[in-house]
């Protein structure tokens, strides 16, 4: 059970975090699942980035670094690498450090382009730098899921109050797909606003306030107001009794996941139904810097991500510095460097339970 509310910014919690997932993301290091600190010799760049289709350029990147005797492994942000990102239709994007607070906070040094990632899209990466040299990766977004419905209900789970939800999707029976079930809570605050002479002006700014006090009794002036998304996510505990998910053969399923997993090898170009139980314990906030909204994804992600959040999945391990004696390392995808670099797609919905 979550006796701490912990908020992340999209990236830190893809940087993956993939989002209080992420933590996990900075154990990637060797194959072997555990080593002593003379088998850990170089330091290594790191690449951990889900790219999902539809969002911007984001690609989290540091490198390792041994402190003290090398008994424990950290992360240094990187500012001295180039990063540059091609499609396969020859399409370059150059990305470039990005320093603004919002990324403050991550363990590496956040690389960003405006442009956004498509589906079923092949994406290169080669990141270069002075002394650790060239890092590549590949990774393939699929294709958007084929959502057909969510229906949601209150209800009890395990003498918890949960939201239940049958999620039903249609498989594509010509591909191997890999799907994960998520949902966080996404912070927003409210942007107050009215339309003055056909021009938008904020009613949060002291000008915008003082025109409006001026021009607020003018026919078709009134304040209106709308949730403005704040890129910061806490994660939601989910339960599911269902067989089919790879969760069923890593834990018991009377405990929380922070994602569900399911390939389509058992249901392969059907209709499939499954089951999953949302802990509302964040569903709902008394401060208004903790309100926001909650989102349920259906994802389909590429193998080698998939692969690598199920290992984080079923070890669980703690984000920061780790003894190697302990450190669990899934095989990754970046050649001469450590971590993934996967694709993803998703379907959501977006709920709200707080009042604003």
């Amino acid at each position: 059970m979550i006796s701490q509310q912990s908020t992340y910014n999209l990236s830190f919690i893809k940087c993956i975090c993939l989002l209080a997932i992420l933590p996990a993301f900075i154990l990637l290091a060797s194959c072997k699942k555990s080593f002593t600190s003379n088998q850990f010799v170089d330091d290594k760049l790191v690449l951990l980035a889900e790219i999902t289709a539809g969002d911007s350029m984001e690609i989290p990147i540091g490198k390792t670094i041994r402190v003290g005797s090398g008994g424990l492994i950290r992360f240094e942000k990187v500012t001295d690498a180039t990063a540059k990102i091609n499609d396969a239709s020859a399409n370059s994007f150059m990305l470039l450090p990005n320093y603004s607070m919002q990324y403050a906070a991550n363990p590496t040094t956040v690389f960003t382009n405006r442009r956004r990632f498509r589906a079923n899209t092949n994406y290169y990466i080669e990141i270069k730098h002075p002394t650790l040299g060239i890092v590549r990766a590949s990774t393939h977004v699929p294709p958007n899921p084929k959502l057909i419905s969510i229906d949601t209900a209150a209800a009890q789970y395990q003498g918890r109050a949960v939201l239940a939800a049958n999620i039903t999707f249609q498989d594509d029976p010509l591909a191997n797909n890999f799907y994960i079930i998520e949902a966080v809570k996404e912070l927003v605050k409210i942007s107050h606003f009215f339309f003055y002479r056909g021009v938008r002006y904020s009613y949060d700014v002291a000008e915008g306030k003082t025109l409006y006090n001026q021009v607020k009794n003018t026919a078709g002036v009134r304040l209106l107001r709308d949730t403005v998304p704040q890129n910061k996510f806490t994660r939601i505990n989910l339960y599911t009794e269902d067989a089919n998910t790879e969760n069923s053969r890593i834990n018991s399923l009377t405990n929380p996941f922070r994602r569900i997993f399911m390939p389509d090898h058992t249901f392969n170009g059907q209709h499939f139904t499954t089951k999953v139980f949302l802990d509302r314990q964040f569903f709902t906030a008394t401060e208004a810097q903790q309100k926001g909204r909650v989102l349920l994804q259906l994802k389909c992600a590429s193998k080698e991500l998939y692969d690598y959040l199920l290992v984080y999945e079923k070890y669980k391990t703690d984000f920061g510095s780790v003894p190697t004696s302990q450190l669990i390392s899934p095989v990754g995808n970046v050649d001469n460097g450590l971590g993934i670099f996967g694709g993803s797609s998703k379907r959501e919905h977006i709920y709200y339970f707080d009042t604003f």
